[in-house]
């Protein structure tokens, strides 16, 4: 593989503009495609397989309800108690319904609060449900817009607040341009402070960049031939754009030190492409597998990001092995040679000597205790689905969300849908006889507020009950109410003959949430596979893959204990823009599980491979230990802070799903790069010696003799 990578360096630095042309028609040839075809990202987050997203289609079929149709929730909270009774009040409501229903081609229903009773104990408070003919994907921000309008004169009124929530996208999504634009600008001055050069500094994100709009035009094409959750393109974006500066820095480090050797500028490209390039493909194709991974899970939303995901990293890889070689080809002459400062075999003064090298077992066991003290809050954390109660205040369905919540209760925003499945045999009688046994038993149960009356469908074959819990759908009361409704569901198939299925947003929530939980040990134990097999294949040695592992799995559990404390907890949550504690995201686990996996093993790879050639040469422990150290740890440092600033910048984001995974992975990283590969690792190494480089068939008798 060094050599194909050679020769392909070489090769791009002679022909540059050639490379350059092709990569510049590719980009117009993807924006033509994405112009002619537009986009079409799935804007909830859906799951097949399992009991409430299967009966959906009974749904349709049965009661012509179709649970993927696009719903606008538009609430009304008046200032005074009765003031929603008041004639005026009541005409402009109704008015503003009537205006809704006329735009006959997208909406389907609105229901009158004053006909369907849904108005708030103290007269003060009222919602309209509007159902749109289209999926909620597909529904436009112009169709939207037009409903809003039509309560426009209810907003007018004195001190009338009106709030909107639903399945559509009543606040379109923002990516969060000035997120990535922080980021960048971080990047661009950390590598400045590396490379002490505008240009060389600027080559990094400028191939990034180019990769990542490559990258991104990509999958928004593919939104039009598969189903892609809108989450995916933030998923990509992150990754395509962190990764991608970290590889070109790479690669043209390693050009720099290279030039300063070799004093020929194609030769020199093509030396970079042969050891950098060789680890940048290796990381690329480990966060590839890692991130396509995610399909293993089982669930579809997350295999859509984990192929977005992974086709952002594939172009980041071929960005830094093509588009920078042919752009540091251009630069010439304003790229300067790095000349490398030999190491100093016996500095009694230094650092590493003092900490590493004189006391590997006391960094080794600091590191353990100090990334399983910030893990502790991971042994209570919880899972779930986004929620609206945990958006920031500003946001019109936070305020949607707790104006129900105080005026109808919270559990009005986690209703549970039990579709009941009849004995064909039964008469009409005695299927209402059966119907109100399991009314008045789930009825009982503890934490319900209401459950309404059993409804059949027109075929007599199936019953709809909403259940109304007294929580809302963040408490895990209303998790265990919808266990019991579960279990309850085994005596009736039994004694009763009817089958029971929960479903609506909160049930599916509550399954995708369960799977996840399955999955994610089998998802953590094809990722500790994967890793032992490719670091044992790199570097031919069990004890190297094993400690990795172990200093992944550390810096993985420190991730979930911040994210918890954050995220969950509420430590700080001032000051990290967090307006409520939630459980963390279901499916956080398992994207952090298979992005981080990918960086620590491209930074195990960088720094340990070092370490290896500078112990085949002298088999000096100390001295490879410190020489790696010296050489990559500058690098390491300077990517994983690129990482930290592109991943911290999408933490600042006001959507708790995009923030809760721009912060586990920003601490995730910084955690690994630092606690555990130039700390953990390195110690480690210097504990086990020559028996890091224990693996069948090698020849200790050709090593040089161990000075350990």
């Amino acid at each position: 593989m060094d050599k194909y990578l050679n020769n392909l360096g070489q090769w791009v630095a002679r022909n540059k503009f050639k490379t350059l042309l092709v990569w510049l028609l590719a980009l117009a040839a993807f924006v033509i495609g994405v112009v002619q075809m537009g986009s079409n990202f799935e804007t909830n987050l859906k799951i097949s397989g399992v009991p409430s997203t299967d009966i959906q289609k009974t749904l349709e079929k049965e009661f012509k309800q179709n649970g993927d149709a696009g719903t606008l929730k538009v609430v009304v909270k008046s200032q005074h108690k009765g003031d929603i009774l008041k004639p005026e009040m009541q005409k402009a409501i109704s008015t503003a319904v009537e205006k809704a229903q006329k735009d006959t081609k997208h909406v389907k229903t609105v229901t009158n609060p004053y006909v369907a009773k849904t108005i708030s104990k103290d007269l003060t408070t009222t919602y309209v449900d509007v159902t749109f003919k289209q999926d909620a994907s597909v529904v436009s921000q112009q169709t939207i817009k037009k409903v809003k309008k039509a309560f426009s004169n209810v907003k007018d009124k004195n001190g009338v607040k009106v709030a909107y929530t639903g399945s559509v996208d009543v606040t379109p999504r923002n990516l969060g341009v000035m997120s990535e634009l922080i980021g960048i600008l971080i990047a661009f001055i950390l590598l400045l402070v590396l490379f002490r050069s505008f240009i060389a500094a600027g080559l990094p994100i400028i191939s990034a960049i180019i990769g990542l709009g490559a990258g991104l035009l990509v999958v928004t094409i593919g939104s039009n031939i598969w189903t892609i959750a809108s989450v995916a393109q933030t998923l990509s974006i992150m990754i395509g754009l962190a990764v991608g500066i970290d590889y070109a820095l790479f690669i043209l480090n390693r050009y720099k030190l290279a030039l300063g050797d070799e004093k020929d500028r194609e030769k020199a490209l093509g030396l970079a492409l042969a050891t950098a390039g060789s680890s940048v493909l290796f990381a690329g194709v480990t966060v590839i597998i890692a991130v396509s991974g995610l399909s293993l899970v089982g669930v579809d939303f997350l295999a859509q990001m984990g192929i977005a995901a992974a086709v952002g990293v594939a172009f980041a890889v071929l960005s830094a092995l093509t588009l920078l070689p042919a752009m540091i080809s251009c630069a010439g002459r304003f790229i300067k040679p790095t000349i490398a400062k030999k190491s100093k075999k016996n500095n009694k003064n230094g650092m590493i000597n003092r900490t590493i090298i004189k006391h590997p077992f006391v960094m080794a066991v600091l590191s353990v205790l100090v990334l399983l003290g910030i893990a502790l809050p991971a042994t209570h954390m919880r899972l779930g689905m986004p929620y609206n109660g945990s958006l920031p205040t500003n946001r019109t369905e936070r305020k949607a969300y707790d104006i129900i919540s105080d005026k109808f209760g919270e559990g009005v925003n986690a209703q549970l849908v039990t579709v009941a499945k009849l004995d064909k045999s039964d008469t009409i009688k005695q299927k209402q006889e059966k119907l109100q046994k399991i009314y008045n038993k789930v009825s009982k149960m503890k934490n319900v507020s209401f459950v309404t009356p059993a409804q059949l469908s027109p075929s007599k074959k199936y019953a709809l009950m909403v259940i109304i819990p007294k929580t809302g759908p963040e408490s895990v009361k209303t998790d265990k109410l919808a266990q019991r409704v579960n279990n309850y569901s085994k005596e009736t198939k039994k004694n009763l003959n009817t089958t029971i299925t929960l479903t609506g947003s909160n049930a599916v929530n509550i399954d995708i949430t369960d799977k996840l939980n399955k999955a994610i040990p089998i998802f953590a134990g094809f990722v500790i596979i994967l890793a032992f097999i490719l670091l044992m294949a790199v570097f031919k040695s069990f004890v190297i893959p094993i400690v990795a592992m172990a200093g992944f799995g550390l810096s993985l559990f420190a991730s979930f204990g911040f994210a918890t404390l954050v995220m969950q907890d509420g430590w700080m949550n001032q000051f990290f823009g967090i307006s409520k504690g939630a459980p963390l995201l279901a499916f956080l686990p398992v994207i952090v599980i298979g992005v981080l996996f990918g960086l620590a093993m491209d930074y195990e790879v960088f720094l340990v491979s070092r370490i290896r050639e500078e112990y085949l040469l002298t088999g000096d422990n100390d001295r490879s230990i410190q020489v790696g150290i010296k050489e990559s740890g500058p690098v390491i440092i300077t990517a994983a802070l690129i990482m930290i600033a592109v991943f911290g910048s999408f933490a600042i984001s006001t959507d708790p799903t995009i923030k809760s995974i721009g912060m586990a992975l920003s601490f995730g990283v910084l955690f690994d790069a630092f606690v555990v590969r130039l700390t953990f690792v390195p110690a480690m190494i210097k504990i086990f010696g020559r028996l890091n480089w224990i693996f069948p068939r090698t020849n200790f008798s050709k090593f040089p003799k161990d000075k350990d």
